[in-house]
């Protein structure tokens, strides 16, 4: 038969080096790894993968790989785990319908892992692993990389160790050791690799500081001075041009997981199907835009969307830019039919013309009318009236801390722009835009940067500060220039209403195939003739109204 997963361990001087054993089983276990060994010329022998997955045990990085075959791939999967867990734990499997489904394909997988403080001493140090990582990821195609699980691998490392010795900071060490394990893949991959970072909706978004400075702080003092550099960002440890896909609250495990069963609670009656079942629908936007935004607000994903978007990305089953890179956001929706292929590039298509804009992909707001009679007076109502009003309010004046929106100006004769202000060392320096543009059928809104001197050239990722508040007046602007004869309400055809009148309502059902019947209505009578009381029939006897009865009915 043919041998579909290799199984391969780096093992360079630290005892709690973890590989994979997984083999074709119909039950599921615990998705710990556990540990097999070869030698490290095995390792150097290994082929060019196309794609190289760098995260912790199970999760997006399982789902990911597993995809990545099923696409027939050649994939290393490399799992950054706790320095603190021992190595007796169970190992992951994987189904015999999965292994067909990669045999079929011609996909293969070799795991290997490593624990983080490995990664994370000098490459000079005889305990190091990262030279190890060069190695075996040596002229990848593609680079994934995801954190999701570190917070997971943390409470398995707690469950080893009493009361007082938990609390520790395992998480951030295995953040850390991916940065570094995903700056070495990058330095030996294949020209015009892609590079690819799942990232949580607010995770790294360009515009805070960050804390762990270049091996400083709690990994410096914990290594002393032979602690390895370490980049801030996934995106500075891939050298930037990154393809990221951010993500909300997630839900949905891997095969190996017990999770992954479609059903809740055992056997029921009722059987609960579980989301990542349900809430396989999906839709991406642009991060900067307000859509990404309201995802980044409390959305939820489903972990097997975001790791089959990853690998086809990987896979170049979907086209992205490489050379600038994009960032965009994934939020799941009720629906029990997966995106096919072809919605998997329409989606992305819409959103990487979205991102070549002019915009660039940072639209808050827009408002059709049928026509602008004067767009000049449309601008000047807006820069003049209106914005000054609504940035006297309280909920924008009041903003104590932090930049908040100041003046607006008319820069055009149908561009308005409201600026953002902040005090940065006690000087007033502009840190953002909101660019309003009336056309002669519409208004449009857009995020903008801030002065690029005072390092706020680029356009925030995040929300502005009362941005929110802005977008909801503009839709009231809009209204009051149709009231104030500035613009003309745009109208209906006639067919389109006839349409949307007979357009019938979908019938939602839980059915994945098949057709769904509807029972007929009753069929009721063209005629059922004038009735009694129209053919002259009158009342027996009179009845008495309004009186109430005091002796009983006399019977004749």
């Amino acid at each position: 038969t043919m041998k579909i997963l290799t199984v391969v361990a780096l093992c360079i001087g630290a005892p709690s080096i973890s590989g994979f054993n997984s083999s074709p089983l119909s039950s599921l276990s615990s998705r710990r790894p556990t540990l097999a060994a070869s030698s490290l010329v095995t390792v150097a022998q290994t082929s060019s993968p196309d794609v190289v997955v760098i995260s912790p045990p199970g999760g997006i990085g399982e789902i990911a790989s597993v995809e990545a075959a099923r696409l027939g791939g050649s994939v290393k999967w490399f799992v950054v785990s706790a320095p603190s867990l021992s190595s007796s734990s169970n190992g992951i499997a994987l189904t015999s319908e999965t292994l067909s489904a990669i045999e079929k394909a011609g996909g293969s997988i070799e795991l290997a892992g490593a624990n983080a403080e490995s990664l994370l001493v000098n490459s000079d140090d005889g305990t190091s692993a990262a030279s190890a990582v060069s190695t075996w990821c040596r002229g990848t195609k593609s680079i994934l990389c995801t954190y999701d699980g570190a917070e997971e691998e943390k409470r398995r490392a707690d469950l080893e160790k009493s009361a007082d010795e938990r609390g520790g900071s395992e998480d951030k060490m295995i953040r850390s050791s991916i940065r570094v394990a995903a700056r070495e893949a990058v330095g030996v991959a294949g020209a015009g690799v892609s590079k690819i970072a799942i990232l949580s909706a607010e995770e790294e978004m360009g515009d805070e500081e960050v804390t762990e400075q270049k091996g400083k702080g709690f990994l410096g003092g914990l290594f002393g001075g032979n602690a390895v550099e370490i980049p801030d960002s996934m995106n500075e440890a891939m050298k930037g041009a990154t393809a990221i896909v951010r993500h909300g609250e997630l839900f949905g495990a891997p095969e190996s997981s017990p999770e992954s069963s479609p059903f809740m609670g055992g056997p029921r009656r009722e059987p609960v199907l579980r989301e990542m079942y349900t809430m396989r629908s999906i839709r991406i936007d642009p991060t900067i835009s307000v859509s990404g935004s309201v995802i980044a607000g409390g959305s939820k994903t489903n972990r097997v969307a975001v790791g089959a978007a990853a690998s086809r990305m990987g896979m170049e089953k979907i086209q992205v830019p490489k050379k600038s890179g994009i960032d965009v956001s994934l939020s799941s929706f009720a629906g029990t039919e997966t995106p096919t292929e072809e919605e998997w590039n329409k989606e992305f298509s819409r959103v990487i013309e979205l991102i070549s804009s002019p915009s660039g992909g940072a639209n808050l707001f827009s408002a059709e009318f049928s026509s602008v009679p004067s767009t000049k007076r449309l601008a000047e109502w807006i820069a003049t009236k209106w914005a000054p009003a609504i940035l006297r309010s309280y909920d924008i004046a009041g903003t104590r801390v932090g930049g908040r929106p100041v003046y607006a100006l008319q820069t055009d004769d149908n561009t308005v722009e409201i600026v953002w202000q902040e005090l940065v060392d006690f000087n007033s320096v502009t840190s953002g835009r909101m660019i309003i543009k009336i056309e002669d059928t519409g208004m449009t809104a857009t995020r903008g940067p801030g002065n690029a001197s005072d390092g706020f050239g680029r356009i925030s990722m995040k929300p502005l500060s009362g941005e929110d508040i802005l977008v909801r007046r503009l839709a009231d602007a809009a209204s009051q220039a149709i009231e104030k004869g500035l613009a003309t309400k745009s109208k209906v055809s006639a067919k389109e209403s006839a349409a949307q009148e007979t357009q019938a309502k979908p019938l939602t059902t839980l059915v994945s195939s098949g057709a769904a019947s509807v029972p007929a209505a009753p069929a009721v009578p063209a005629s059922s003739g004038p009735g009694p009381r129209g053919a002259g029939a009158r009342r027996s006897a009179e009845r008495t109204r309004g009186t109430r009865r005091k002796s009983p009915p006399k019977s004749e």
